[in-house]
């Protein structure tokens, strides 16, 4: 992300964040649900310098296509801004939000 976008070089937090994220999703039920955790992890434990947000977003895109699933939003920019503001949201609402573009606390839609 950092070839393409540009930004700071090198670990905050350092692979053992990452590591605990992946373990935290492996252990969930469900795709929509592993994805959510990870965008929530990736995009808020601050693992590198810079690229957080860029990196959860890729991720999360990535895990999705492997398992033959994608995010309901597909405008990067709508999709920035939700991860942005992902603090807001507990892991229930993240989960709908892949699926469905919206969330029931808000029924905010971000597309």
């Amino acid at each position: 992300m950092l070839k393409k976008y540009g930004g700071w070089l090198g670990f905050e937090r350092g692979i053992i964040v990452f590591k605990s994220i992946l373990t935290e999703a492996k252990a969930a039920k469900g795709i929509y649900r592993k994805a959510a955790i990870l965008l929530r992890g990736i995009g808020t434990r601050r693992i590198f310098k810079d690229g957080n947000h860029r990196t959860a977003q890729a991720l999360t895109e990535t895990f999705l296509e492997m398992n033959n699933m994608q995010m309901k939003i597909q405008d990067s920019k709508e999709i920035i801004k939700f991860i942005k503001g992902i603090l807001h949201h507990d892991i229930d609402e993240i989960e709908e939000w892949l699926k469905h573009g919206t969330t029931k606390r808000s029924n905010e839609s971000f597309s």
